[in-house]
């Protein structure tokens, strides 16, 4: 009898046991569990829209708006630009030549307590305007790498709600996609973020920006600044860039148009990787040689164009521009398509040794101290038309016999001018 009594005493507390365990189950289940949201994209310009979706092998073309789920990715190629709208009123505007994958997009299933949205861009820039909590508790968005994400929160004592930009770039094209071959861009444009990285967390205010390197390390502060050449230092070599020679004309006799090389330098004590134009051989005929790279890139911020670079002429032939002002041992191309939409093309030549006879007038080309580094800097906010897309950036040299070298090519584009970004 007693057995019996002790038996149905701990029947009894393994049954109030498992009642308490499945009543505190129930009720964290009714608190935490979340429900997958949509979104919806628009093409806002461009035609080479793609999405895919989990199961899919291949991408199929977005001709007009198209609700995407979660883990849905997105595609877009140069001259192509999207935008999402996620179920709370936040967006993300893709840019060209991106790859976006959404990855969580949560909120709460029976109370409005949390929201949470999870971006993981494979490569190129997104912008992103994040919605209040509104009747939500906290909301959470966060854009992720392997080694790095920036996370924007708002409620539970942190407002932190505006917009913020991520960017992720190959060092080289050719450099495979995992993180160690990938560095990342974040900038906030308004309100505040935290980026967190393996190597420690940096709080993001408005106008502010840093560069995290492949390995995680988190570049120096600055503004909010769009670079729009890969690797003008020629840190990667010129895998980034594209050469190209012709001699009279001829582009199958690279040999006579002379070489592309690099050269390790020394600018104002620091060592410097530059690419050298060089044409030793005083030939009669003129010839070019040069790289140049597409860029394919929209500006948001019409008004900010800046380029700079440093250069060093150590020899040319013919004296100034020619004869003809057609031989530069130095000549540096924009092209561009204007706010009309009509292509353009921004040029400026530079040489070293003058020539009284035919003096290059002073739109037309610079002059700088033969073998002399000097710092080149112009302001492209008075051309007119402004620029709305940079298609390439060309950098060559023309003539005779020639010694150029150029680093350090920058083409920035503020990021700060678009309403609500």
């Amino acid at each position: 009898m007693r057995r019996a009594w002790l038996a149905m005493a701990a029947g009894l507390l393994v049954l109030a046991a498992v009642l308490t365990g499945a009543t505190a189950l129930g009720t964290y289940y009714y608190r935490h569990a979340t429900q997958a949201e949509t979104a919806t994209v628009t093409i806002i310009s461009g035609t080479n829209a793609l999405l895919r979706s989990p199961g899919d092998e291949d991408w199929r073309y977005i001709t007009e708006t198209t609700t995407i789920s979660e883990g849905d990715e997105v595609s877009t190629t140069l001259g192509t630009v999207l935008w999402i709208t996620l179920f709370d009123g936040s967006t993300i505007e893709v840019s060209e030549d991106t790859v976006l994958k959404l990855a969580r997009t949560r909120s709460s299933r029976f109370l409005q307590s949390t929201k949470h949205v999870v971006l993981r861009p494979e490569r190129g820039t997104i912008y992103v305007a994040m919605a209040p909590h509104g009747e939500y508790r906290y909301s959470e968005l966060s854009v992720e790498l392997e080694n790095a994400s920036v996370t924007m929160t708002d409620g539970d004592g942190r407002t932190e709600v505006g917009s913020f930009l991520v960017e992720v770039q190959r060092v080289s094209a050719n450099a495979p996609i995992p993180s160690t071959y990938r560095w990342m861009r974040a900038a906030v444009l308004r309100g505040a973020a935290t980026l967190q990285t393996e190597s420690g967390a940096q709080r993001l205010l408005s106008d502010q920006q840093f560069r995290v390197d492949p390995s995680g390390v988190i570049g120096p502060v600055t503004s909010a600044v769009r670079e729009l050449i890969v690797d003008g230092s020629f840190e990667y070599g010129l895998s980034n860039w594209v050469e190209f020679h012709d001699a009279s004309g001829d582009s199958a006799a690279p040999t006579r148009a002379g070489s592309v090389e690099l050269v390790n330098e020394s600018l104002n004590g620091t060592s410097v990787v530059a690419a050298e134009l060089l044409r030793a051989a005083d030939d009669e005929t003129p010839a070019r040689t040069g790289i140049r790279q597409r860029i394919g890139q929209t500006l948001r911020v019409y008004s900010s164009v800046q380029l700079t670079f440093h250069i060093k002429i150590s020899a040319q032939t013919p004296l100034a521009g020619g004869a003809d002002l057609d031989q530069f041992p130095l000549v540096v191309e924009l092209n561009y398509i204007d706010i009309l939409g009509e292509e353009r093309q921004w040029s400026r030549r530079f040489y070293a040794l003058e020539d009284q006879s035919h003096p290059v007038p002073i739109e037309t080309g610079s002059r700088v101290d033969l073998d002399s580094w000097e710092y080149v800097i112009f302001d492209l906010r008075k051309l007119s038309p402004l620029p709305r897309q940079i298609t390439s950036v060309v950098v060559y040299a023309s003539g005779r016999s020639y010694q150029t070298s150029v680093t350090n090519i920058s083409l920035t584009s503020g990021e700060l001018g678009q309403s609500g970004q």
